[in-house]
């Protein structure tokens, strides 16, 4: 007999956006998201017995900003600390660039997770300063300028 076809989301609920076609063999989720992600299961039966099947969907975005950079003026002998967070899977890593140059680590400059902190800042750190998040998927760009006083 012509089995009878049911989908769930395995620790979740199905999307609410999600349809079922061609007599619910097919599950379809547009404009996928990554609340979508998760384990899946498909489950045929009739009067004969029952299958399961299960399959992991994995999401991957581009990154997406949470927190930019805005443009800041310090005294000279101030600390600098700016803070730059993105969003994607796989998870961002970022990188810092002074005048489109890339910037180091040195004794007063730190750079860890997406945040660049300078320490007694000086005129020499003056200037337009990018944040760069980037994964496999994509890279997205931050810029703000600094100015001493």
């Amino acid at each position: 007999p012509v089995p009878t076809i049911s989908w769930r989301k395995v620790n979740g609920h199905n999307p609410s956006k999600a349809r079922l076609r061609k007599s619910q063999a097919v599950l379809e989720i547009p404009n996928v998201q990554l609340e979508d992600a998760g384990m899946y299961e498909c489950k045929a039966e009739n009067s004969r017995g029952r299958n399961v099947f299960r399959g992991q969907l994995q999401v991957y975005t581009y990154p997406h900003w949470v927190e930019k950079l805005n443009d800041t003026q310090l005294d000279s002998g101030d600390q600098l600390r700016w803070e730059c967070k993105a969003t994607g899977k796989p998870r961002p890593t970022y990188r810092w660039l002074k005048n489109g140059v890339p910037l180091w680590p040195q004794s007063r400059i730190e750079m860890v997770n997406g945040v660049l902190m300078i320490h007694s800042v000086n005129l020499s750190d003056a200037g337009m300063y990018q944040c760069l998040a980037e994964n496999k998927y994509g890279t997205i760009y931050a810029s703000a300028e600094l100015k001493i006083l």
